[in-house]
């Protein structure tokens, strides 16, 4: 391909991209649901009959709804994380009994009572619809200071450092707030500041930066990627990784491309190393979120696995002559079915409107006074 056509099928897309992400959101009646719960759940906490009266708490989303990175499930429920965090330090606190204590508040709650599961580090409540959420215990971690806290851990019955707040942090920073226009026109990712909230507000699209898109993507990738297996990739990884190998991009397909080809890169160097990839907190350096691969080697091969086969098929995508969406569908599913019908519909209603014209190249573009306006096309009924 020259240059023009990598460009022009670059735009094209991440046009379909775009639409993709749109089709991950969580809809405003999932999102004013998650946000009923949220506070419903803060208020159990808190009642004067809970174990936890006597501490001052601070209840606070954590992953993907802090991030504003939340996808829409396929067949399955999906998680929302929160964390509550008392104001105690961790050392005046056995965190068995925490997760117990926890465990024990909603188990005999006349709401949640048959709820409620145990996790490893938290107590999980699974409503009968789209999702669960996981209410994860801290405590304040004096020895660390800032915005770190220390969280059960029920498999090695200790504490386990962690700093869900400086890591948004992080996050945000990597995002770079680049703003991305399209050529057509009619799409404009803007990227607004956010605002402090117990829950972030719904976000539209057109608001998200481009790492929260990229996030999305490698997440509907790995939902469809890892549908059969027991071994998907957890999504803090995924973003971890994106976040660190963004480096600003502009393009949704360029900037997923470079994501891809960045972990590939980092597992040869692992590997020539003779060990594994290795994805530590960037704010908390001794928290290694990777680590449940060194208890389940099969996780990693099949990561090791699943993202070059992503990379190598994407490479295909945004450099060959074939079928993008055909190409596409291979790796996220049935969404770029939704995402290409919605693009096709865009476009007829632009070339209804006198919107769209036929450059001197042939492509097809927005009307302006350099091009020749396409004509309507009038269905005059079966031939």
């Amino acid at each position: 391909m020259g240059f023009n056509e990598l460009a022009a099928r670059a735009d094209a897309l991440d046009l379909m991209l775009f639409d993709v992400c749109d089709n991950l959101q969580l809809s405003p009646t999932q999102h004013q649901k998650a946000e009923d719960r949220y506070h419903a759940i803060a208020k159990v906490i808190s009642a004067a009959n809970s174990p936890f009266s006597r501490w001052d708490s601070n209840l606070y989303p954590q992953g993907s709804m802090r991030l504003r990175t939340t996808v829409k499930p396929i067949d399955t429920p999906h998680d929302l994380d929160l964390v509550c965090e008392f104001d105690v330090s961790h050392e005046l606190v056995n965190p068995m009994a925490l997760l117990d204590h926890m465990f024990k508040l909603f188990s005999d709650h006349g709401v949640y009572g048959g709820m409620v599961k145990r996790k490893n580090r938290c107590v999980r409540i699974e409503y009968k619809d789209e999702f669960w959420l996981d209410v994860l215990p801290a405590c304040r971690d004096d020895r660390n200071g800032g915005t770190c806290v220390q969280v059960p851990d029920r498999d090695r019955r200790s504490w386990k450092p962690s700093n869900p707040v400086a890591y948004a942090v992080w996050f945000k920073n990597a995002s770079r707030r680049i703003i991305v226009k399209f050529s057509d026109s009619r799409r404009e990712l803007i990227i607004a500041e956010a605002t402090v909230e117990p829950l972030p507000a719904l976000q539209a699209t057109e608001e998200k930066t481009m790492l929260q898109l990229i996030v999305q993507l490698l997440k509907r990738w790995r939902d469809v990627h890892y549908a059969n297996s027991e071994y998907p990739p957890i999504s803090i990884v995924l973003t971890t990784l994106a976040a660190d190998l963004y480096s600003g991009e502009q393009s949704i397909s360029t900037a997923l491309l470079e994501v891809l080809n960045g972990i590939v890169a980092r597992l040869d160097a692992a590997h020539a190393q003779g060990r594994r990839l290795q994805v530590p907190n960037p704010v908390h350096s001794i928290e290694d979120f990777s680590e449940r691969w060194d208890a389940c080697p099969g996780a990693y091969l099949a990561f090791n696995d699943g993202i070059r086969k992503f990379a190598t098929a994407w490479r295909e995508v945004c450099s060959t002559h074939g079928n993008p969406g055909r190409l596409a569908k291979g790796v996220f599913g049935r969404v770029i079915d939704e995402a290409i019908l919605r693009e096709a519909r865009n476009m007829q209603a632009d070339r209804s409107g006198s919107l769209l014209g036929v450059a001197s190249m042939g492509c097809i573009v927005p009307a302006t006074a350099a091009v020749v306006p396409m004509l309507r096309n009038t269905n005059h009924g079966a031939i």
